[in-house]
């Protein structure tokens, strides 16, 4: 008898590799929101709130949704819906703050 883990089911790969992906992608959103949000600053925009909710807030949701979906992995739940909620409310945020700065 051997001593090895029984290997995981093929749904549990799929997740784990989707969580993964899904928070690579959402880090990189959110640098490149970052960086838009700076160019609106450069811009002369003197609406110092909205750069920075459209330049932080992505930033922020994306450290959240890389936590939690780290943690539901550890707790062998279904954890994709996390880094997938803070890429696209992310992407909302900065759309708002977007129609702010104008």
């Amino acid at each position: 008898m051997t001593d090895e883990p029984a290997p995981a089911p093929a749904g549990r790969v799929v997740d784990i590799v989707a969580t993964i992906a899904l928070i690579l992608v959402s880090v990189g959103t959110s640098i490149l929101l970052f960086f838009a949000a700076l160019l609106w600053a450069m811009g002369g925009n003197d609406n110092s709130g909205a750069v920075a909710l459209g330049g932080y807030t992505p930033l922020a949701l994306t450290v959240l949704g890389a936590f939690a979906g780290i943690v539901a992995l550890a707790r062998r739940r279904t954890a994709f819906w996390y880094p997938l909620a803070a890429l696209v409310l992310s992407l909302v945020v900065w759309f708002i703050a977007g129609a702010l700065v104008r």
